[in-house]
């Protein structure tokens, strides 16, 4: 078992690592609010589109097929949201932070920590399967991350507006034509210098986030949203995926396909929440935070998921 602690180890601290050059540049003053602003900016409209396209083009949805794996993720991930919306409605009363814990409370870094542990249980009959669940897990994220930020970021619903806001979002967007280009299979791929080019964009998405993240983190600010912070992670590290868990092991899902539920719904809130948050107007720090000490405390929390499921002969 301490090897399944040491790979989530490991899959976090380049993560730090990267989060704390961000806060040492800061505090060193070579970058300003205003400049992190327009960092995340581009982050949100160029970056991170461009790597959801391609994590969603990628999935080898072909290769590996499981249909009730697929549907029980899809219609849980929709019901966790539910839940998260309407939890985090009920326990905070500032309308900034609702978004920020709803989709802090569902919202997984599967392709990060999820994927790689999943690997690391199963061999390449874990990365497969783990991989082919991105072409759903990865639309439901983002438009659900982006309807409850939206939702609360004014102080008031305004269904129109809200509709507007999800169909020009750039992360909906690249969500859309990434299905589309793997349904109609588009030669992405085809141009070999454009293809280089588009893989590097891809892969600066992440660490930008983290170094952004690490630039606006404000330890000192912990205490003023402990509370929420506290409520967010609870959900999000034990009881999403205890429900989830609970509910694939009751229709008979097993091994491999019980790692990526587990996954699916108890790996650590997402990078670019932050990103999103910051950019739609929702609680940032709130919002780091939740990445920061989740991402922290995963560690602990998958670790004991791994061993019950492997004491009760789950998997």
């Amino acid at each position: 078992m301490l090897e399944h602690m040491l790979v989530a180890v490991n899959a976090v601290l380049p993560s730090f690592l990267i989060i704390a050059l961000g806060l040492l540049v800061c505090r060193r003053g070579m970058l300003d609010e205003g400049s992190l602003g327009k960092f995340n900016s581009v982050a949100f409209r160029v970056f991170l589109p461009v790597q959801i396209f391609k994590n969603i083009y990628d999935a080898p949805m072909g290769e590996v097929f499981d249909l009730r794996l697929l549907l029980f993720c899809f219609f849980g991930l929709l019901l966790a949201g539910g839940l998260a919306l309407f939890a985090a409605s009920r326990l905070e009363p500032r309308f900034d932070r609702r978004g920020v814990m709803a989709q802090g409370m569902f919202r997984a870094n599967y392709v990060l920590l999820g994927m790689p542990l999943v690997t690391s249980l199963f061999g390449e009959a874990g990365a497969g399967l783990a991989a082919m669940l991105i072409a759903v897990n990865i639309p439901i994220y983002n438009t659900l991350s982006v309807v409850f930020l939206d939702l609360y970021a004014g102080g008031r619903v305004e269904a129109r507006k809200l509709i507007r806001d999800v169909l020009k979002n750039p992360l909906i967007d690249a969500t859309a034509l990434g299905l589309l280009a793997k349904a109609v299979h588009l030669p992405v791929y085809a141009v070999t210098p454009l293809a280089s080019a588009f893989k590097s964009v891809a892969a600066v998405a992440t660490p930008l986030c983290l170094f952004i993240l690490g630039g606006s983190f404000a330890p000192a600010s912990v205490r003023g949203y402990a509370r929420s912070l506290w409520i967010t992670l609870a959900f999000k590290l034990l009881l999403m995926p205890g429900l989830a868990i609970a509910a694939a092991a009751a229709l008979g899902i097993r091994g491999v396909p019980l790692a990526v539920v587990m996954m699916s719904f108890g790996a650590p809130t997402a990078v670019n929440s932050y990103t999103m948050a910051r950019e739609l107007g929702g609680d940032s720090e709130l919002a780091a935070g939740i990445v920061v000490f989740g991402t922290a405390l995963s560690c602990l929390s998958l670790f004991c998921w791994i061993v019950l499921l492997r004491a009760t002969g789950l998997f």
